[in-house]
């Protein structure tokens, strides 16, 4: 059965707030050699709302040249200025990314007219492969499904959706409605306990942080679900609804995901950008308990 995981890599600092270049390496390849199926950077778990452009390039470019082709690598660019998504968007293609992942615009919310008009420009002047990225609980609202039908129609170069919805319903209705029209376009679940759903309801499975520091489990996950096993993929439902625990920590959740892989020694330093507070004694106890309590170390 066909099934993906990819990871939206988080972006690691120093604490001075520069781009930590020797745990981001280790973190890719960490995440490479635990066989992932693919890594998006720039995306929510990666801090991009508090980068300035040159940062976000400078991140991009570095995970381009150090993933180097060896899995599939999309990379957010999201932005609220059209001209900077297109440009952000072919600079990054250019560069050897395999496509670029765009949220709608935020802070207004938008119907189905203006969504159209607005994916229709970009995909008109980007030059490759795009993702659609619907995240209602940030952005305030959702992308229909026959609005991504129909861009999905309109433009081959819209090429799939990143759907972060707690409950599957959306999901569901986007697989039917789009998928059975466009039976190439990906539909990938954004949290970790839908991945099991949505590739059952006809999906390509999920982009979700968990596998930034359980790579291992949620390979082993893709791995049942390709060879029919029935018993592995429960297994893997059960594991990773419990892991889910994590998020629960601290919000937002990042520094805790951080502090996790530290704590594993796959990273150095779980520095976050400005105002993201930085993991407790307290955070590192209960992550410590949660990871034991699956034999992580």
């Amino acid at each position: 059965m066909k099934a993906a995981f990819l990871t939206p890599a988080i972006t690691l600092f120093n604490t001075d707030g520069t781009l930590d270049f020797v745990s981001q390496e280790k973190l890719y390849n960490n995440l490479i050699e635990n066989g992932v199926d693919g890594i998006l950077v720039e995306g929510s778990s990666s801090e991009f709302f508090a980068m300035e452009m040159d940062q976000r390039r400078d991140a991009a470019k570095f995970a381009i040249d150090t993933i180097n082709h060896r899995v599939k690598l999309i990379v957010g660019t999201s932005n609220m200025v059209a001209d900077e998504i297109i440009e952000f968007s072919n600079f990054v293609l250019d560069a050897g990314a395999d496509a670029v992942m765009i949220l709608p615009p935020y802070y207004f919310h938008f119907g189905a007219e203006a969504l159209l008009q607005y994916y229709d420009r970009l995909a008109n002047e980007i030059h490759g492969p795009i993702y659609i990225y619907n995240f209602p609980d940030n952005t305030g609202y959702t992308i229909d499904p026959k609005t991504v039908l129909q861009l999905a129609r309109m433009h081959p170069n819209i090429v799939g959706l990143k759907d972060t919805t707690v409950d599957m319903a959306h999901t569901r209705e986007l697989i039917k409605v789009v998928k059975s029209q466009v039976p190439t376009f990906e539909i990938y679940s954004g949290f970790d306990d839908n991945f099991a759903h949505n590739v059952l309801a006809g999906g390509d499975g999920c982009i979700a942080a968990l596998s930034n520091l359980v790579p291992e489990i949620t390979s082993a996950w893709v791995k049942a679900f390709k060879e029919n096993d029935l018993a592995g993929i429960a297994k893997g439902q059960m594991v990773i609804d419990r892991l889910m625990n994590i998020y629960a920590i601290r919000s937002p959740f990042l520094t805790v995901l951080k502090e996790a892989l530290r704590l594993r020694g796959v990273i150095s330093c779980s520095h976050c950008t400005f105002p993201i507070p930085n993991a407790t004694v307290e955070d590192d106890a209960k992550i410590l308990e949660l990871l034991a309590s699956e034999g992580i170390r």
